[in-house]
């Protein structure tokens, strides 16, 4: 705590290591689970629960009939080392506790959604099911079930939907083959069995009959909008008919994805572009409506040394031969002005730096300098010697003018208007290139955050939507 000031402040380092160790996450997931569980003695029940493995899979795979959800499953169970859980199989291996209260012949249709719930939650809790994750098929069939196991605390992290039409699905359904000795399933066009002795023994079961496919197809559209209705904000809609390989890729690609957390933090961003992008104007505008300060280093570096301040004067000769201020001195001035108390409980924006990979690493070494926002303002050279060569300066003001984007107001101030010195095409060329140079090892070096690249020869407020998006949307677990 800083008890220098008062009311007393939490130190901006708790706060980043919060965002670093995912604690608000890890408080939000103990929390609900002791409010859902409610154990005698919560002590034990925390120390238990953090020795389980909260990154295994939680999978759940939607499909109609021969949509091939089992297929996805198996080679999912085979990918992830996850455990595939079927209703049939669960009932075949039903704990003895559990028999007397199943009904008389029992199957999928005639045992409540509240029985199957604890089933299911019973076998979540058996060692191989929280260690390695979990692939539920053929489970949850409606609404009534599914909301039976939300009301256990039982929550998927990723639901797949795979989607076909009927017609392709009879088809699927209708070319099927069994092979009662092995069990083995075959298709009479897509996967006929070598052997003559296999292909005279196979069966086509019943419920893959045309007619028995057009009532399982019915009764699959009549529930599935409300299981889909609980799940949609983690649910992903698959096209079924397209080849297998295909089908299983973009189900694996979406289930790696880290879930999205929902934790507030504060926006660390770069805007990295060349000259004429618009990095500055878009960078003032997200400033002003959002209150984050903007850091611009030309500006930082004018202001110490204006105000006469020891790294201000160990910059001037640097600035007045017009070199390059050493990385060790703008990264020490970084530091202290991101380190101030409007930065550090409000974020912030940073551009004019990094301009290099080693000032990139340089700035993401501490909690405080590293940016969890990157943004790329890519724009050809041809536009960027248009635009600026559209830009005007009043000498007496001081003030920028844009013949588009900020047009003068009088006559008087059109006359007296002339070009920035820095705005002559021969400079803006060589700024320009000089930005490219460095532009592929920054690419690289921030491709690992998902540095968001924007076509910035957009109008001014199209930049500013997509930059306001990115901020505005919630981090990936790893991003801090």
């Amino acid at each position: 705590m800083d008890n220098t000031t008062r009311p007393s402040t939490i130190s901006p380092e708790f706060s980043l290591y919060a965002e670093k160790n995912n604690l608000f996450e890890l408080f939000q997931r103990c929390t609900s689970s002791l409010l859902i569980d409610r154990p005698d003695d919560p002590l034990t029940y925390l120390i238990d629960l953090l020795n389980k493995d909260f990154d295994a899979p939680k999978i759940i795979i939607l499909g109609p009939p021969a949509s091939g959800r089992h297929t996805i499953a198996k080679m999912l169970q085979k990918k992830l080392n996850a455990v595939v859980i079927e209703p049939s199989k669960l009932l075949q291996n039903i704990p003895p506790k559990f028999k007397d209260q199943l009904p008389p012949n029992a199957n999928s249709n005639n045992i409540s959604a509240s029985f199957w719930a604890e089933l299911y939650e019973h076998r979540f809790k058996d060692f191989d099911c929280f260690r390695q994750g979990w692939i539920l098929v053929d489970f949850p069939a409606n609404r009534e079930q599914t909301l039976a196991l939300q009301s256990r605390g039982i929550f998927p992290k990723h639901v797949v939907c795979l989607e076909a039409p009927d017609t392709v699905l009879i088809e699927r359904a209708v070319g099927k083959r069994i092979d009662p000795e092995t069990q083995d399933v075959y298709h009479i066009t897509w996967n006929v069995p070598s052997s003559h002795i296999v292909q005279e023994r196979l069966v086509q079961l019943e419920e893959n009959s045309e007619k028995q496919m057009i009532l399982r197809l019915k009764e699959y559209r009549r529930n599935i909008d409300g299981v889909k209705d609980c799940f949609k904000s983690i649910l992903r809609a698959i096209n079924a008919d397209q080849p297998l390989n295909d089908i299983f890729a973009q189900v694996h690609s979406y289930i790696s994805r880290k879930p999205r957390s929902v934790v507030p933090r504060t926006p660390r961003v770069v805007i990295l572009g060349p000259t004429g992008s618009g990095r500055k104007t878009v960078a003032i505008k997200i400033s002003q409506k959002y209150d984050i300060p903007l850091i611009s280093i030309p500006t930082l570096i004018k202001q110490q040394i204006a105000n006469k301040t020891s790294i201000g004067n160990t910059m001037k000769p640097y600035v007045a031969r017009q070199s390059l201020v050493p990385d060790g001195l703008l990264m020490q001035l970084i530091r202290e002005r991101l380190n101030q108390k409007d930065c550090t409980t409000k974020g912030w924006i940073l551009i004019g730096f990094p301009r290099t990979r080693e000032q990139a690493e340089s700035l993401a070494r501490t909690s405080i300098t590293a940016p969890n926002r990157i943004f790329f303002l890519d724009i050809p050279l041809d536009v960027a010697l248009e635009r600026l060569s559209q830009r005007s300066l009043d000498p007496i003001t001081g003030g920028r003018y844009h013949s588009h984007d900020h047009p003068v107001s009088s006559s008087e101030i059109k006359r007296r208007l002339v070009q920035h010195p820095t705005d002559n095409n021969e400079i803006v060329r060589k700024r320009y290139e000089e930005y490219m140079i460095y532009h592929d090892e920054l690419q690289e070096f921030y491709s690992q955050q998902d540095a968001i690249h924007v076509p910035a020869d957009q109008d001014a407020y199209t930049v500013f939507e997509a930059i306001e998006s990115g901020i505005l949307n919630p981090l990936s677990k790893d991003e801090y």
